[in-house]
């Protein structure tokens, strides 16, 4: 059955661009989203949604046609906010300095407020439950982690889907992939610890700068020189941070960073050279080093019976111009990964730019927006993926 002629309609759309351009407004960090929760609180109780707050921190999960036979299909959004000053010349711009909507998450959390509004209008519609799951802090990777230690999937659902706008592709597009496509993604601190001396007595120091100097280089040639070329993986350094003066020799220096790669054979082959470079060439200059490192989120590989159907779904659509099976993968982590780990899981990329707007920003862009015919685009998706729960768990099956 072809679901796509079924459109939510035009009705819902004001009040989704009216949704997203609050929660641009009033943009809130990783852990800190209090009124961005009670925002879609309040849009769910005005509906008669049935939900639960307070999940994993500040998140929320919606339901329609709980209580009909299980399982379940889910649907996940994200709602918090980067540390950027919004730069953008917009009657929406960020009203909070220092922190922004940069990576379109009021953009999700709007789609899937649309969602759970379309649905509860005529949830007769519907073959299977639904829920909607409402994420916190996806940006320090903690979020989805939180929810599944509160046991929002304490009752797993058949399968799960989420989305993401991007904005490289233009609004109207959208893409799949059937191998992994994002990172297995971590993050590090390095502490390397010399001597410090006054800067005309370099022969009394160990200079904890120059060791983290020669660090980095090495990581450098880490990741051209000693990883399968043809397996995507790369070590970023995000700080440094060391000294105190301009004529003191360092004695501790602080880097930060994140690995990144799509396979589990390159990541356990950069993550232990990584370590072993870490604790024996700062030896070579007399320094010490140590390093923490902490898991964002793992790989994100789309299931291939939901990969398969969706196929079909996201080709058949009239509201996709664009469609592209199997795109290029990214680099970039998502804690998506951690709910497709414990049940079957599929993601979507929605194309979000306009050249001919200038809506060319990319995601952690301060100057970063939106062509909100996406929002429209992704609702009409999602919706017609939500019609099709008993298709969903038969593919599973």
């Amino acid at each position: 059955m072809n679901t796509f002629n079924t459109s939510p309609g035009s009705k819902i759309f004001p009040l989704i661009r009216e949704w997203r351009q609050h929660l641009h407004r009033h943009p809130e960090l990783s852990g800190h989203e209090q009124e961005s929760a009670r925002f879609i609180s309040r849009v769910l109780n005005q509906h008669n949604i049935e939900h639960q707050t307070d999940i994993g921190g500040h998140g929320i999960v919606a339901w329609i046609n709980r209580q009909a036979a299980r399982p379940d299909i889910a649907f996940r959004a994200d709602f918090d906010a980067l540390p950027l000053n919004d730069h953008k010349q917009s009657d929406y711009a960020s009203t909070i300095p220092g922190v922004m909507h940069a990576c379109a998450h009021d953009g999700h959390a709007a789609v899937l407020m649309g969602l759970a509004v379309t649905l509860a209008e005529n949830p007769k519609q519907l073959s299977s439950p639904i829920r909607l799951i409402f994420q916190p802090a996806e940006e320090n990777g903690q979020g989805a982690a939180a929810m599944l230690k509160d046991g929002i999937f304490k009752e797993p659902p058949a399968a799960i889907f989420g989305f993401h706008f991007f904005p490289q592709m233009e609004a109207g597009s959208a893409r799949l992939h059937r191998q992994a496509f994002m990172a297995t993604t971590e993050h590090f601190t390095i502490t390397i610890k010399g001597r410090s001396a006054h800067a005309c007595t370099p022969e009394k120091a160990i200079d904890a700068i120059q060791v983290a100097a020669h660090l980095i280089l090495a990581f450098n040639h880490l990741t051209t020189k000693n990883i399968d070329p043809v397996d995507p993986a790369l070590i970023s350094i995000g700080t440094i941070n060391g000294g105190t003066t301009s004529n003191i020799i360092a004695d501790q220096v602080t880097l930060t960073g994140t690995i990144r790669s799509l396979s589990k054979e390159q990541h356990q082959r950069l993550h232990q050279a990584l370590k072993r470079i870490v604790n024996e060439l700062p030896k070579a200059f007399g320094a010490e080093a140590e390093i923490n490192i902490s898991e964002v989120a793992p790989a994100l590989v789309n299931d291939p019976p939901l990969s398969e159907l969706l196929t079909g779904i996201l080709s058949e659509s009239q509201a996709i111009t664009h469609f592209e099976d199997n795109g290029p993968p990214l680099l970039g982590g998502e804690d998506f990964a951690r709910f497709a780990e414990k049940v079957p899981g599929c993601y979507i990329f929605f194309g979000c730019g306009n050249h001919e707007r200038g809506i060319i920003h990319p995601l952690h862009s301060s100057l970063f927006d939106l062509d909100e015919k996406a929002l429209d685009v992704a609702l009409t998706t999602i919706h017609a993926i939500a019609l099709q729960g008993r298709e969903i768990i038969a593919a599973l099956k």
